[in-house]
């Protein structure tokens, strides 16, 4: 617990525990009031709330339906808050330029100044809960607050002017909570109002429910059910309650099965640059928000694979968070490929040649069948599986399709595993990628179109994570880029030097074995060039 003075709120009080409470309180009220018939609790603390995670290691957003919104995340070791109000972000309010924009936890740093490294990936989640703007595609938060242990931090506490510091009141409020509640708070106020008499029966049922539910997974009873529900409620707004308090451990009496949520597809307006399916690559890319080259990708695939290798290696671990977690190199730089997996199974692969790019990226759970509508009777286990997600591919990318077919998984019914797809031809670009809204995996490719220096950003919770726990990691992005860029022009070895770097103690042996091997695929080896016993 810290208990802070700060010019513009006086005493505040943060607790971890406190916090997360009050969050998943906050989600519970919000969805018990909008199922509510006779709308008796008009007044709760946000309208809407949108719930990730568990109480470990979780989030909550809340906005005020105006563009104004409060992220909080929290880990086994803290919290991080980040607000953004009245359009103030960080390039109005924290002074960051449109250069320096990555997309990703950097571009709202300044909101949390002296966060501990432990405390990074609670700031990766709370990124990815955060709107883009419109504009440069920077995160999009103004004020922020830390928690760990009994150390604090953040613009909140720092303020002196709520006119230069948009947000610090909404954040404010998690360090006022009352009994386990958070008060309600706009921009230059916070509400500590008693409940209104005909909302007190429905905060108490609030209360019971968050209690039973930090013990465990818990459900309504019976006679919360007939104090909430005295007439029958809207059935849609039933249902969609019933799922969002699934998400935190809450169910209805019996627990019954939900209909699955229907799949829908449309058009994606998020995408930068124009909507055809076929359409000519625009040509400046310093002005797009997306933008895919081919010479870039390569690199980028590259310096991905080498960088995940020298990290796994690394005796000291100094750089968890490269850019791949389990990746896969075939080919070489002219005709190659690279796959991109994660631990849950997730990944994207992709492929090149002198033609051009063929990306496809895949979901978990997500795959041709049940997300781009191929019938199990049309599966061919080959590229035919996965076109769909690649219209109007040009003949002369069909090589490259093969190639990066063959790195993906195979489905129950022996499909090829992916989830939508893109591809670049000279200054064509086609794919669902530009086509569908709700695309699994997608985000996956985005990143390989705002790439930043060379470097793939890795997709993590939600978030493309630039350099997280970048102090340590130094000196393995270092030798990833110079040993990139020796291997661009030809085979290399790893100097001395470097290997003094990379290994301040000896590795685990085997290891070790398997790294020469990943990095003799893309020609880089061992002073000396050692002979490497073959893969048993």
């Amino acid at each position: 617990m810290v208990e802070r003075t700060t010019p513009l709120f006086r005493n505040l009080v943060f607790d971890r525990n406190a916090i997360v409470r009050a969050a998943l309180r906050a989600d519970v009220e919000s969805l018990l009031a909008r199922v509510d018939p006779l709308e008796r609790h008009r007044f709760a603390v946000t309208d809407c709330a949108d719930w990730t995670g568990d109480l470990k290691r979780g989030t909550i957003y809340y906005d005020n339906g105006c563009g104004d919104y409060v992220v909080v995340a929290w880990t086994e070791v803290g919290v991080v808050g980040l607000a953004l109000d009245g359009w103030q972000g960080p390039i109005e309010q924290l002074d960051l330029s449109v250069d320096a924009v990555t997309g990703g936890p950097d571009d709202v740093r300044g909101a949390v100044p002296d966060l501990p490294e432990e405390l990074e990936p609670a700031l990766v989640l709370a990124t990815g809960m955060l709107d883009v703007g419109p504009d440069h595609g920077e995160k999009l938060a103004g004020a922020g607050f830390w928690l760990c242990g009994d150390r604090a931090g953040g613009t909140l506490f720092v303020a002196d002017d709520l006119t230069l510091a948009w947000g610090v009141t909404r954040l404010a409020a998690w360090g006022l909570l009352r009994g386990g509640r958070l008060p309600r708070a706009c921009s230059d106020e916070i509400h500590l109002e008693p409940d209104e008499p005909e909302a007190v029966p429905i905060q108490a049922i609030i209360d019971a429910v968050v209690d039973r539910r930090l013990k465990g997974p818990t459900e309504l009873t019976t006679d919360e059910l007939a104090t909430l529900l005295p007439k029958p409620p809207d059935p849609k707004r039933l249902l969609a309650v019933q799922r969002s308090l699934q998400k935190v451990g809450i169910t209805w009496p019996g627990s019954p099965k939900l209909p699955e949520e229907p799949r829908q597809r449309c058009r994606d307006t998020g995408v930068s640059g124009p909507m055809a399916t076929t359409t000519v690559h625009p040509r400046d890319p310093e002005n797009l928000y997306f933008y895919l080259d081919r010479d870039a990708i390569v690199r980028a695939a590259l310096r991905a694979y080498i960088e995940n290798t020298l990290a796994w290696l690394d005796p000291l671990d100094r750089h968890p968070f490269a850019a791949s977690f389990v990746p896969h190199w075939t080919g070489d730089l002219s005709q190659g490929a690279f796959r991109n997996k994660d631990e849950g199974g997730s990944y994207e692969v992709m492929a090149w040649s002198e033609a051009g790019v063929v990306g496809l990226a895949y979901e978990f759970g997500y795959g041709p069948i049940e997300h781009l509508e191929l019938p199990i009777d049309a599966v061919k286990g080959g590229p035919d599986d996965v076109r769909v997600a690649l219209t109007d591919l040009p003949a002369e990318l069909l090589p490259t399709l093969e190639i990066a077919a063959g790195l993906l998984d195979v489905g129950a019914h022996g499909e090829k595993l992916a989830s939508v797809g893109v591809w670049l031809h000279g200054e064509l670009v086609g794919g669902s990628l530009y086509e569908y809204y709700i695309q699994k995996g997608k985000d996956r490719l985005y990143a390989w179109g705002k790439l930043k220096e060379g470097k793939l950003r890795r997709w993590y919770q939600g978030s493309y994570v630039a350099d997280l726990g970048r102090t340590k990691a130094a000196p393995i992005q270092a030798l990833a880029d110079a040993l990139t860029d020796r291997a661009l022009k030809g085979p290399t070895e790893l100097l001395p030097d470097e290997l003094a770097t990379l290994l301040p103690k000896p590795p685990d042996p085997e290891r070790w074995l398997d790294a020469q091997r990943m990095l003799q695929k893309v020609g880089i080896t061992w002073p000396g060039s050692p002979e490497i016993p073959s893969a048993g």
